[in-house]
C-alpha cells in the first residue's frame, strides 16, 4: 500500500474527530446560558432562583411562604422580597415583598397573610442571572432584573384587570417572631414603617433579624418609584385596614397601591441598611432611566465577567449545567453593605463610610455582611481570593472593620450584628484563607491581632460572648469538657483548625512564637482520641471519657431529648464525621487511629451511603465531611479518593430542582462539586494550595487573577489518576502549592486516567502540615 492511501484514512479520521468537536464545542451553551438557578430549590437546598449581581445587595425572588424561601413544591406566591441569602438554613432577610393584586383589602395581610397569595406554575417561568420572570395564575407578568443595591420590575396586567401592587413592608421573613414575645425591651424597636412620599414614590423601613433564633437585629430601608402615579391607597398597621392613612408605623405594616387600568407598570427599588435618603441616592445612581431592558442587558454582561473565568470543555450537558450553576451560587454571598456613597452602619450602629483604610494599601472598596464562615472557609473564599483578590481582600477587610467597631471578628454575621451561629471561630480561618489564596489587601496586622485575640482571651459577659467559648476550659485541659459544653468535642476540633490557621497567618506576618505555640495547640485533637477505641470521643472536665458514648450510634444530647442527627459532644453530626476533621494533620491522624490497616475499612464503611444523618457514614450535606474523600491519599489505597468523588458527583448532584445535596450554606456545598470537577480541593486551613483529584472535564482552563492561569486536562478513560504531569513534568504528589502556578503564565496540569483501579501508584501523599 502506497503512504498517502495508508495516512488518507487517518487524516480522514483526524479531519472527522475536528470537525465533531468543533461542532460538540458550538453547540455547547454559554457559561451564563448554562446556569439554571432553580436548581438547589427543593430538597432542601434553600436556594432562591430570583434576580441579582454577584455579591448584591440587592437580591430580588419570589417566596413561596412567609419564611422568605423558595420551594419549588409550593404552588402560591407571597411575594418578591428584595433580599435574600442563598442556601442558609434558617430564615432570614425577604424584605419588602412585592405582590400583583386585583381586589382590595378586606382584611389585614398580616391578619390573613394566606389570604393574599397568588398561585402559579412553573411552566410560566424564567429564571437566568440577573433575571427572573414569571406569569402568574391571575394573568399577571411579572420581570425583574438588578443592579448591585436596586431593581427594575415590569408588571404587565390582563385587560380588564386593575393594576395594582402589593407591598407588605411587615414581610420579612422572621416577622412573625416580633408577636411571641412583644413586651421584650430588646424588640422595643422591632416594626415596620412604610410611607407614601409622593404621587408616584413609596419608601420603608423593615427593622427585623433573628437569624436562627439569635437575637439579631438589622434595619433595611427601601425607596421606588413608579412610572405612573398612584390614584388610590389602602394601607395597614397590624390587623388594622386604613383607606385613608398615607403612612403607617407598626409591628407590621404595607400598603395597597392602585394604579387604575393601566394594563403595564414599571418599578424601580433600591435599598440600602443606612437611609431612605441612601436608598434614594443608590436608586438614583445605578437605575436612573426607566430603561428595562438596559438593565437587564447590563446584568448579563455583569456575570459572564466572573462565570467565564472558568472554561470547562466536555462533559455532558447536565455536568455543565451544574458546574456553572454551582458557581453561580459561590458568587451571590457575601453581600454588599455598604451604600454607592460608601455609608454603612457599623457593629457599634454607627455610620461608617469605606472611603480610606487605616493601613498602607489601596482604598477599600466596599463593606460586605452576611460571612456564613462555618461554610465558606472551607470551599468558597479561596475561589473568591484567586479570582478576585480585591473583592476578597473588602471581605476580609470588612470582618477586620466589625472587630475594630464590636471587640471581637464575630462569629456568622448578618447585617451588622453577630449570630453566633455553629461552632469554632471561623472567621479567623476566613481571613487565613483569603491571604493564603492571593487576597493580601487589607489591613493584616489588625486582623492578626483580632486572631490572636480570640485564640488567648476567654470571654467573660453573662453568655461567654468572646470568639471562642469555653476557651478557658480548653486553655487549661487541652480540649473542651462535656459537662461544660454538650458540642464539646466537634468545637475541639473546630479550634484546632482555627489554631492551625491562625499559625498560618501569623507565620506569614513574621510570628514565628505565636506560629509555634499555635501549631502545637493545633494538635489538641489528640486529646479526645480514645485510646480504646481510636475515634474521637468527649471528656468530662477531671479527665474521665464520657461514659455510655458508643461512636456508632446517635445519643440525644439530654436524657429527655429526643434522638436526633446530633451524638452527644458534636454539633449536627457524629464522632465518625467529626473524627476525620482536621485535614491539616492527617499524617498524625492515621498512625493515632492504628495505621492503614484499620483507618481504610472505616473509610469504606463510612462512604458506603453518601447521605445520611445520625448514622456512622459520610454525609455530603454536611460541611465537616467535605474534605474526608481525601484521607485516602494519606493510606496505601488512594485511588479510592478518585472513586468517592466520583460518586458524589454522580450521586448527590443533579440538574433537578433538588439538585443540591442539602442547604447549599452560601454556595459552600456547590464548592464541593465545583473543585472536584476541576480535580483540585482547597482542603487544607490557612494553606494555598490544592489536595489532588480526579479532574471531570477533559479540559477546564482557570484564569485566576494577576495573569494566573491554570489549565486542567485529563487524557484517557476511567476516574482513576494513573499519573500527574505539570508543565509535562512528572508531578509525584497528590498535592499542588499555589507557588507551582506562577503569576502572569499559564500552567498545565495533565492527568492520565485509567478505567481500573491501579494496583500500585508512583504518586505520593501529600505533605505532613505539622511535623
Amino acid at each position: 500500500m502506497k503512504t498517502w492511501q495508508r495516512v488518507a484514512p487517518c487524516l480522514l479520521g483526524l479531519l472527522c474527530f475536528v470537525l465533531v468537536a468543533r461542532a460538540q464545542n458550538a453547540a455547547a451553551p454559554s457559561a451564563y446560558d448554562s446556569v439554571h438557578p432553580i436548581i438547589g430549590t427543593a430538597g432542601g437546598g434553600n436556594t432562591f432562583p430570583g434576580a441579582s449581581l454577584p455579591f448584591g445587595m440587592m437580591q430580588w425572588s419570589p417566596d413561596t411562604g412567609p419564611d422568605a424561601w423558595y420551594d419549588y413544591g409550593k404552588k402560591s406566591i407571597y411575594g418578591f422580597s428584595l433580599t435574600h441569602i442563598s442556601g442558609a438554613g434558617c430564615p432570614v432577610y425577604g424584605d419588602f415583598p412585592i405582590l400583583p393584586w386585583s381586589g382590595d383589602l378586606t382584611v389585614s395581610p398580616h391578619a390573613n397573610r394566606e389570604l393574599y397569595t397568588q398561585p402559579f406554575d412553573h411552566t410560566n417561568e424564567s429564571a437566568h442571572p440577573g433575571y427572573y420572570a414569571l406569569t402568574l395564575a391571575n394573568g399577571v407578568r411579572v420581570e425583574i432584573t438588578v443592579t448591585e443595591r436596586a431593581g427594575i420590575a415590569r408588571f404587565t396586567f390582563p385587560a380588564g384587570t386593575p393594576a395594582r401592587l402589593l407591598l407588605n413592608a411587615g414581610g420579612s421573613a422572621n416577622s412573625t417572631v416580633i408577636d411571641k414575645k412583644p413586651n421584650d425591651p430588646a424588640r422595643a424597636n422591632d416594626g415596620y414603617l412604610i410611607r407614601i412620599s409622593g404621587n408616584n414614590t413609596i419608601e420603608g423601613e423593615a427593622r427585623a433579624g433573628n437569624f436562627c433564633g439569635s437575637p439579631t437585629r438589622y434595619t433595611d430601608f427601601m425607596y421606588a418609584q413608579f412610572d405612573h402615579p398612584i390614584v388610590r391607597t389602602q394601607m395597614w398597621h397590624d390587623d388594622t385596614v386604613d383607606a385613608s392613612a398615607k403612612q403607617e408605623n407598626a409591628r407590621h405594616a404595607g400598603a395597597l397601591l392602585d394604579f387604575g387600568n393601566r394594563r403595564e407598570v414599571t418599578m424601580k427599588v433600591a435599598v440600602s441598611f443606612v437611609s431612605v435618603a441612601n436608598a434614594s441616592a443608590n436608586l438614583a445612581a445605578e437605575i436612573p432611566a426607566w430603561d428595562f431592558d438596559h438593565v437587564y442587558a447590563d446584568a448579563r454582561q455583569r456575570w459572564p465577567n466572573l462565570l467565564n473565568r472558568i472554561d470547562v470543555q466536555g462533559g455532558t450537558p447536565d455536568q455543565r449545567m451544574i458546574f456553572y450553576t454551582g458557581l453561580y451560587h459561590m458568587f451571590l454571598s457575601p453581600n454588599l453593605f455598604s451604600d454607592r456613597n460608601g455609608d454603612y452602619i457599623g457593629f457599634d450602629n454607627k455610620t461608617h463610610t469605606v472611603a480610606s483604610n487605616p493601613y498602607d494599601g489601596t482604598p477599600q472598596q466596599a463593606q460586605y455582611a452576611n460571612f456564613s464562615d462555618w461554610d465558606i472557609y472551607r470551599d468558597v473564599i479561596q475561589l473568591h481570593a484567586l479570582l478576585d483578590p480585591q473583592r476578597a481582600s473588602d471581605e476580609a477587610q470588612s470582618l477586620v472593620n466589625d472587630a475594630a467597631q464590636s471587640g471581637w471578628l464575630p462569629r456568622w454575621p448578618a447585617a451588622n450584628d453577630v449570630t453566633y451561629v455553629m461552632g469554632g471561630d471561623s472567621p479567623t480561618i476566613l481571613l487565613a484563607d483569603a491571604w493564603a489564596f492571593g487576597a493580601r489587601n487589607f489591613d493584616t496586622k489588625s486582623a492578626l491581632q483580632f486572631m490572636l485575640k480570640a485564640a488567648t482571651q476567654p470571654g467573660t459577659g453573662p453568655h461567654n460572648e468572646s470568639e471562642r467559648p469555653f476557651l478557658a476550659e480548653e486553655l487549661k485541659l487541652g480540649y473542651v469538657p462535656v459537662d461544660k459544653d454538650s458540642t464539646a468535642a466537634s468545637r475541639t476540633l473546630e479550634y484546632a483548625a482555627d489554631d492551625f490557621a491562625i499559625a498560618q497567618f501569623a507565620r506569614a506576618r513574621g510570628d514565628s512564637a505565636d506560629f509555634a505555640a499555635l501549631t502545637k495547640r493545633a494538635g489538641n485533637w489528640q486529646n479526645l482520641l480514645a485510646p480504646e477505641t481510636r475515634w474521637i470521643r468527649p471528656r468530662n472536665a477531671d479527665g474521665t471519657w464520657l461514659q455510655g458514648f458508643d461512636a456508632d450510634r446517635s445519643l440525644p444530647k439530654r436524657p429527655d431529648a429526643p434522638v436526633s442527627s446530633d451524638q452527644d459532644g458534636f454539633e449536627e453530626g457524629n464522632s465518625w464525621q467529626y473524627s476525620f476533621m482536621i485535614p491539616f494533620d492527617y499524617a498524625r491522624l492515621i498512625p493515632a487511629m492504628g495505621g492503614n490497616s484499620v483507618v481504610v475499612p472505616r473509610l469504606d464503611r463510612f462512604f458506603s451511603k453518601l447521605i445520611c444523618w445520625g448514622e456512622p457514614c459520610f454525609n455530603m450535606a454536611n460541611e465537616p465531611d467535605f474534605v474526608v474523600p481525601y484521607t485516602y491519599e494519606y493510606t496505601n489505597q488512594p485511588w479510592k479518593t478518585d472513586d468517592v468523588i466520583t460518586r458524589i458527583e454522580q450521586q448527590t448532584f443533579s440538574a433537578k430542582p433538588d439538585g443540591v445535596p442539602g442547604n447549599d450554606d452560601l454556595g459552600a456545598t456547590s464548592g464541593v462539586y465545583i473543585w472536584n470537577a476541576l480535580g483540585l480541593y482547597p482542603g487544607i486551613p490557612g494553606v494555598g494550595g490544592f489536595l489532588l483529584g480526579t479532574p471531570m472535564f477533559p479540559k477546564a482552563t482557570i484564569h485566576f487573577a494577576n495573569g494566573r492561569t491554570l489549565v486542567v486536562t485529563r487524557e484517557g478513560n476511567g476516574v482513576y489518576v494513573n499519573a500527574i504531569t505539570i508543565n509535562g513534568q512528572p508531578h509525584n504528589t497528590y498535592w499542588l502549592t499555589l507557588d507551582e502556578i506562577p503569576a502572569n503564565a499559564t500552567t498545565t496540569l495533565d492527568f492520565t486516567m485509567q478505567e481500573n483501579p491501579p494496583t500500585s501508584t508512583t504518586l505520593n501523599a501529600p505533605p505532613a502540615f505539622i511535623p
